[in-house]
């Protein structure tokens, strides 16, 4: 067994998520081991191979550019949906039966390390929520219109796909034995929600709600990743029963989300992903004033904030991926412990 590390990151962690004051500032990096979409791309039913033709379960034909880092995105010469009310026809919902986990599980491990349970979380990341498959499988115009146009058509892809997630919880706890599991589903962009907070309540919300319950009945704690502007959704995350939203970024007010909702949810997130410090060519001293100003300003509290920082290289080598990471994990770590002390 390895030797205990001086600080318990991991239950440090823990009670960030269970809504605890936090002994030292968390970051979502230590003390958690990142699997599934999120560390990689996650497992080909839901991204596709990065080897072959590219497909996942649900028809979707994926690319992985080196200006995203590797992230998959959806190949948009091909469309597989481009009528709503024939997603029966067009769209496979995939059985997880039929998919090997505890394969994608070795692949991860061999790829990226394997967890160390004794003293890391495991999250599993799970890509692709109800809005974002429906945007990867018509495009963002088409599925806003089918979101207004054929409300009922949308909600019974959405329940199909909601479904499909939540049998496929079952095969992920046996082969990753998560902690945690992060569903993703961007509804948002900088400036504000790709909806109005009316639509999403009534045709994504009861999605997200279900899927998250489905992760409490099961003794799994429930993240919440949302990028952009979606503050004004936060009553309804929690009500969702979200433990975290994920990936909070600098288009919201998140001081006062702290001060206000911390000790009901937690917010992972505060480095300005969109801004200079995040691009390729950013200066080494900037990007730690980055993380010095989001310790100082929403670690303060000690209670439900963690700290993430993510920068995507033009590269897909992973070893280029994680020298770009490793000064904004470390340079928070050291603050942190800078900060305990002080």
């Amino acid at each position: 067994m390895a030797e205990q590390p001086q600080f318990d990151f991991k239950s440090n962690y823990l009670n960030f998520l269970n809504h605890k004051p936090t002994t030292l500032i968390p970051n979502s990096f230590v003390g958690n081991k990142v699997m599934g979409f999120g560390a990689i791309n996650g497992p080909a039913i839901e991204k596709g191979a990065q080897f072959g033709d590219h497909m996942d379960g649900f028809g979707n034909r994926w690319e992985y550019p080196s200006s995203g880092g590797g992230a998959g995105v959806p190949d948009v010469t091909f469309i597989p949906l481009d009528d709503i009310c024939e997603w029966r026809e067009q769209v496979t919902i995939p059985n997880p039966a039929e998919f090997d986990w505890k394969a994608s599980y070795a692949m991860e491990c061999q790829m990226i390390g394997e967890p160390n349970r004794d003293f890391e979380t495991v999250d599993f990341g799970f890509g692709n929520g109800v809005f974002e498959r429906l945007a990867a499988l018509m495009g963002f115009e088409e599925a806003l219109i089918s979101m207004v146009m054929e409300l009922e058509a949308t909600n019974e892809l959405f329940t199909a796909i909601t479904d499909y997630k939540v049998a496929a919880l079952d095969y992920i706890i046996d082969a990753y034995h998560p902690n945690t599991i992060t569903y993703f589903d961007d509804i948002a962009t900088e400036k504000d929600l790709f909806m109005s907070p009316e639509t999403y309540r009534e045709l994504i919300k009861p999605h997200h709600k279900r899927f998250a319950q489905a992760c409490l009945d099961r003794g799994i704690i429930p993240i919440y990743h949302c990028c952009g502007h979606a503050e004004a959704l936060v009553e309804d995350f929690i009500d969702c029963g979200w433990a975290a939203w994920s990936s909070v970024q600098v288009s919201n007010d998140i001081e006062s989300l702290i001060v206000n909702y911390g000790d009901r949810i937690g917010f992972v997130g505060g480095f300005d992903s969109n801004g200079a410090v995040a691009q390729e060519g950013a200066d080494p001293a900037d990007i730690q004033a980055e993380i010095r100003r989001c310790l100082d300003t929403y670690g303060k509290y000690h209670k439900g904030y963690c700290f993430f920082g993510f920068r995507y290289p033009n590269s897909l080598d992973p070893a280029v991926i994680g020298a770009y990471m490793a000064p904004i994990v470390e340079g928070a770590t050291q603050y942190a412990f800078e900060l305990l002390a002080a």
